[in-house]
């Protein structure tokens, strides 16, 4: 009875955080640098700092067309900085995401794969990539 009225430790809140974090805001948290919180109450005020004050205007869905696959760059990592800048647009429409992604592969043989059997969301393009 007397654990409910007990304020939870440190490390179970600050384990237990990430685990209610999704899309921008799990992004954010993965790009803590290791060590950099020592505490709840610094985990808290950090986020509410990036995502209440720090808040930036998104990106026009365009921005997307600036994105390419390097000529030494993996498949792997044209999809995490796509996905990431995703994240920045404002109201990235799905086919616009899927086209975009699409006419900046390096890949001509993973295009031509995807043209026989065309992904009809950006997740399922994902899979396949």
């Amino acid at each position: 009875m007397t654990l409910g009225l007990q304020q939870p430790p440190n490390e179970i809140l600050c384990c237990s955080f990430p685990t209610t974090l999704k899309g921008v805001a799990r992004e954010w948290f993965t790009k803590l640098p290791t060590s950099s919180i020592d505490n709840f109450k610094q985990l808290s005020n950090s986020f509410l700092h990036h995502f209440v004050k720090g808040q930036r205007p998104k990106r026009p869905a365009d921005q997307l067309l600036t994105i390419r696959q390097g000529e030494k760059k993996t498949l792997r990592s044209y999809v995490k900085r796509f996905t990431r800048e995703t994240l920045e647009v404002d109201k990235a429409d799905g086919k616009v995401q899927l086209t975009t992604f699409k006419a900046r592969l390096k890949s001509r043989k993973f295009v031509f794969s995807l043209m026989k059997n065309p992904p009809k969301t950006m997740a399922e393009m994902l899979l396949k990539a």
